[in-house]
């Protein structure tokens, strides 16, 4: 016992757990959604606050909190690892595709099988994670390079998704014109559509314009020199005239408190949902267990092997700071997270294993609850561990 207490993986895990931000944060998780959850069950809120709620954080907190991460100095490390960011992203989410498929091959109904790969490769990363890793890792690129993966998951999410749980085959109509989305028929829903859905979305317009003016930065002689309006000494070099939490701060302020509002909101209509539905019903549910235990803590763990493998044949090509531990941070919560609350809504519109889905979204975030806590620890020992270089901003 002694000699493995002498080892510097127990020192790291003594570290990250002796840290107090650590267990403030894990502690604000679990008091909010408990908040939401016990509000819900003693009826002491409308039964539409937890939908309300969400749609607010949805339509304005969460794009606000897009766009004002990248109200920050553009570096070259941070540049590379958005490119990174963005590719991955698409690599991830095409091999979480395939991996869904062969995870769940055992399972005998088609029906069921297919919506269990899709909602493992889909987690609830706008309405989950994004404001968690905003909350755990502030101050650091892991939002902005969250922000920018998840740039394939909403491509993925409103096209591939979309089109295999409502059974489109485009030109040919499938599985009835009784099931309808807008008032439309399923099968009349085409490409435009599609495209709508993914290109349209706030958030999604929000990082594009984000990230657009945080690139442009690096344009030679885009930056002044900002000066104090009474005694005209000289506040911020090189800050372009776009970076308005420089240049027009009063508006930065009021969007970066909405987007600061972002987690505790999502926290609190998370527990509104899960007081809302019968805890009771999806507990028998085994493929709502099953996809727990593979979603919270197998899709982590192949995210973080892949990155190890990633960074280690960055390292034999003499280039260390291919994956930073911000990347590494995103990713694992990327994939942590409970399915997204839009291809649960997709089961429940189309009729695709409807109660199976809705179980499934109830026990995996009660089982996300314990995934934070887990690998927020499992994270703060890599970080300690240092083979992951950081890349810390202002």
């Amino acid at each position: 016992m002694l000699p493995f207490l002498a080892t510097d993986i127990a020192e790291n895990l003594r570290i990250a757990l002796s840290s107090q931000t650590l267990w403030t944060n894990i502690a604000k998780t679990v008091i909010f959604i408990l908040l939401g959850f016990l509000f819900t069950k003693k009826k002491w809120l409308p039964d539409a606050t937890g939908s309300v709620l969400t749609k607010f954080v949805m339509g304005v907190c969460l794009p606000c909190l897009a766009f004002c991460s990248f109200m920050k100095d553009f570096t070259i490390s941070e540049g590379i690892g958005a490119i990174t960011s963005f590719v991955l992203g698409f690599v991830f989410y095409v091999l979480f595709i395939l991996l869904g498929k062969l995870i769940f091959i055992w399972v005998k109904d088609q029906n069921k099988r297919t919506v269990l790969a899709i909602l493992f490769a889909f987690g609830s990363t706008t309405f989950f994670g994004y404001p968690l890793v905003d909350a755990l890792y502030k101050g650091t690129a892991a939002g902005n390079y969250f922000n920018i993966m998840n740039v394939a998951y909403r491509v993925f999410l409103y096209s591939y998704a979309y089109i295999v749980i409502a059974g489109i085959s485009f030109g040919k109509k499938k599985r009835g014109e009784e099931i309808v989305e807008d008032g439309k028929p399923a099968a009349s829903i085409g490409v435009a559509s599609v495209l709508k859905k993914v290109f349209l979305n706030p958030i999604l317009i929000a990082t594009f314009a984000g990230l657009l003016l945080w690139v442009l930065q690096a344009i030679p002689g885009s930056g002044f020199i900002t000066t104090d309006p009474y005694t005209g000494a000289a506040l911020k070099t090189g800050v372009a005239f776009w970076r308005l939490d420089v240049t027009v701060p009063w508006v930065y302020k009021a969007a970066d408190t909405l987007g600061g509002l972002s987690s505790t909101i999502i926290l609190f209509a998370i527990g509104c949902t899960l007081g809302k539905g019968s805890v009771k019903s999806a507990a028998t549910d085994k493929y709502a267990w099953i996809y727990t235990a593979i979603k919270v803590f197998l899709a982590p763990a192949v995210a973080l092997g892949l990155l190890f493998a990633a960074e280690a044949i960055g390292k034999a090509c003499g280039y260390n700071e291919f994956i930073t531990i911000e990347l590494v941070n995103a990713s694992v919560f990327t994939w942590l997270v409970p399915p997204a609350t839009v291809a649960v809504g997709y089961c429940i519109n189309f009729d695709r294993e409807k109660e199976m889905a809705s179980h499934i979204s109830l026990i995996s975030t009660f089982g996300a609850v314990v995934g934070v806590i887990v690998w927020v620890i499992v994270l703060a020992v890599i970080n300690s561990v240092g083979y992951f270089p950081a890349i810390v901003t202002a």
